[in-house]
C-alpha cells in the first residue's frame, strides 16, 4: 500500500493545494511543525489513516466540511485531538466533523510536549469521494491557488469576534434581567409600603372610633350621675 510521509524537524513540512491523498500518511514533528491541508484534496479512498507523532512540535490537519475525522491517540504533557493534559487519551469522532460523505480521516499517534489536532476549513468546498478517473481528470485542470492560510486566519478572527459578541449579548441579557429584578423588587416594596400605610390608616380609624365610643360612654355616665333616681324612677332635681 502506498504511503506519504511528511517530517518537520527543526522546521516545517507542509502540504497544501490540490492533491490525491494516499490511504496511509505519516506525519512527524520534532521541534517543528507539519501541516497537512485537505481543503483541496481529491479523495479517492474512503478511509485515510494519518500516523502522527509530535515531540516538542505540532501536527495539524486541515480538513474541508463534510469529512469525518476520527481520533485515536494520547498526549503526554500536550494535546491530542480535542483534549490534552498531563496524560490524555482521545478516541472517537470529532463532533464538528460528523458527515455522511463517505470520507473518513483517522488520526492515530502520540503527542509528547506537543500537539496533534484537526481543524475544519469552513470556507473550503465540501469533501466528496471520487473515482480515480474523476480525480485524474480534475488533476489536469489548471491548479487553483491555496487560500487555506487566509481562510483560517479569517475563520479564527470571525470566531473570536463571534465569541465576543456572544459574551456581550449575554452580559446585556444578564444586565436586563438584573434591572427587571430590581424593578420587580421596587414594585413589591411599594406595594408592601402601600399595604402597610393602608393598615396604619385602618388602625387609626379604629382608634378614632374607640375614642369616640369612650367619649360617648363618659358623657352618658355623667348624665346618669346628674339625674337622681327615686324608687328606680329618674325624676328631675328639685330647684333650690
Amino acid at each position: 500500500m502506498s504511503q506519504s510521509k511528511y517530517v518537520g524537524f527543526l522546521g516545517g513540512a507542509n502540504k497544501f493545494g490540490r492533491w490525491i491523498p494516499e490511504p496511509e500518511i505519516k506525519a512527524r514533528a520534532v521541534a517543528g511543525g507539519a501541516t497537512i491541508d485537505f481543503s483541496q484534496a481529491l479523495f479517492v479512498h474512503p478511509v485515510i489513516t494519518v500516523h502522527a507523532r509530535a515531540f516538542w512540535g505540532g501536527v495539524t490537519l486541515v480538513v474541508p466540511p463534510n469529512v469525518t475525522v476520527e481520533q485515536n491517540g494520547r498526549a503526554i504533557l500536550g494535546g491530542f485531538g480535542d483534549g490534552g493534559g498531563v496524560f490524555h487519551s482521545s478516541q472517537g469522532a470529532v463532533p464538528e466533523t460528523l458527515a455522511n460523505s463517505g470520507v473518513t480521516i483517522r488520526i492515530v499517534g502520540t503527542a509528547v510536549m506537543g500537539s496533534v489536532n484537526a481543524v475544519v476549513n469552513r470556507k473550503a468546498r465540501p469533501g466528496a469521494l471520487l473515482t480515480m478517473a474523476e480525480a485524474a481528470a480534475k488533476m489536469q485542470d489548471p491548479p487553483e491557488p491555496s487560500t487555506t492560510r487566509e481562510d483560517m486566519r479569517q475563520q479564527m478572527l470571525g470566531d473570536v469576534l463571534a465569541a465576543r459578541a456572544a459574551q456581550t449579548a449575554q452580559a446585556q441579557a444578564l444586565q436586563a434581567q438584573a434591572l427587571q429584578a430590581q424593578a420587580m423588587q421596587a414594585q413589591a416594596i411599594q406595594q408592601a409600603l402601600g399595604a402597610h400605610q393602608a393598615q396604619q390608616f385602618q388602625q387609626f380609624q379604629q382608634q378614632q372610633q374607640q375614642q369616640q365610643q369612650q367619649l360617648l360612654q363618659q358623657q352618658q355616665q355623667q348624665q346618669q350621675q346628674a339625674i337622681p333616681v327615686v324608687q328606680g324612677v329618674p325624676v328631675p332635681e328639685a330647684k333650690a
